[in-house]
Formats: structure tokens, sequence, C-alpha cells
């Protein structure tokens, strides 16, 4: 995320209108996330360790299944994509036919208490919501996962509430929490923190053709590995 802009921002998108217009270009421009990739291998490590195959999982704001629906499924995990994006959900059911996918709002997602081995949620609690939701958002995904299953977040840890910037050109209210805030917030629902990674990465816009390329700028990345106590 940026500051925002001397000049005055035309009004947000929602988030759904914001990666309607994204749509697949997204999967190009978030490609090549080492980090990313090594938290997904670390959840299927993890699993196999556990002989838990199939596990059942969720990934929140899923874009475009890939790379990772795509790559517990491909593990044998039973894997359930949500999106509020209609544009996103059609371009995951046909890129990762052996995972499932519905357009939903993580707000009207309530599965049954302790029926999740693995939660994931990637960039996704950031647009078009506020720092108290994202901490709910923490105690609600601890509700539905069973005890001794596992949570990846990723996100941009910056100190920031409802605030309008120009993310990739398009204008969307934003809110996030600084890495200490997210740590704390993950521990305060219950979850027990296993590991931070902490990266950098420049999203690949203009070659995707979502933006020119002064609308691009460094991120900088944050993922928290946990587990619910047994």
């Amino acid at each position: 995320m940026a500051a925002t802009s001397e000049q005055p921002l035309p009004a947000p998108l929602s988030a759904e209108a914001l990666f309607d217009a994204v749509g697949p270009a997204y999967e190009v421009a978030f490609e090549e996330q080492t980090d990313q990739d090594a938290s997904v291998d670390w959840l299927i490590s993890e699993l196999a360790a556990k002989s838990i195959r199939p596990a059942k999982t969720v990934d929140i704001g899923c874009g475009t299944g890939r790379p990772v629906c795509s790559k517990l499924a491909d593990a044998g995990h039973d894997v359930l994509g949500i999106d509020l994006s209609g544009a996103m959900i059609t371009s995951a059911k046909e890129r990762v036919p052996n995972a499932s996918f519905e357009k939903l709002d993580i707000r009207d997602f309530n599965p049954p208490a302790d029926s999740y081995d693995v939660a994931t949620a990637y960039f996704s609690l950031i647009a078009g919501v506020t720092q108290d939701e994202i901490r709910g958002f923490m105690a609600k995904i601890f509700g539905f996962v069973k005890p001794g299953g596992l949570l990846v977040w990723g996100t941009v840890p910056l100190p920031v509430e409802s605030e309008q910037i120009a993310w990739m050109g398009k204008p969307i209210t934003v809110s996030s929490l600084a890495p200490e805030g997210a740590v704390d917030a993950v521990k305060k629902a219950g979850w027990e923190v296993v590991k931070e990674v902490q990266g950098v990465f420049k999203p690949k816009g203009a070659e995707a053709g979502i933006c020119k390329q002064e609308d691009v700028w460094e991120e900088t990345h944050l993922y928290i590995y946990a587990r619910k106590p047994e």
C-alpha cells in the first residue's frame, strides 16, 4: 500500500468491483512469491507429518485459485476457495478443476465449529474491511478450524484504518495492522503463532496490463503461521 496522492482520488471501488476489474491478471501480477509458496509447502509438510489426507482446507480470498488452492488440491487435499469476486471464482473454476469454489464473502461464511483442518487468507483481509473486522476474522477462523489445525495469514503490515489509496491505479479503501498488531490479533484470537516471515515484493501490475509502471510500488509482506491448540 502507498500513501494517498495529493490529487483527489475518484470514489473508491468496493472490494468486489476492484477484483472483478483486475480479474485473472492478478495471478500474473503476483506470481513468483517465494515466501507465499514456502508457506503453502509448510502446510503440506505439516499435514503429511500428521498423516492428514485429505485435509479439509479453505482459502479465503482465493483469487484465481493459483497457486494456493492448486498446490493443496494437487497434494490430495479437499479444497474450498471462497472469494467475493465473481470474475475470480469463474477463473478459479477453470484453472483448478480439482478444487471447489464459491462466490462468498468471509462475513457470510459460517461453517460448523471445528470443521476445517486448514485455513489460509493471503492478502484478502485488506480491501473494504476495518481493523476491528480483521481482528474479528482471526477469531471467526479460529472457531471453525479443528484443534491442532493450521492457519497461514498473509498481509501487508501497516497501521492503516479505512484509508483511501490508489492500488495499482485503482481507488480503494483499505485497512491493515502493523506487524506487532497483526501478530497480537492472531494470538488474542487463541492461536499459537508458530512462525513469522517478512519480505518485500513488487507486483508486476504493468506487465499484467492492470496499470502503468508508475502505479506500482514495492510492498512489505508478512506471513503468520499459526496452530490452534489441541
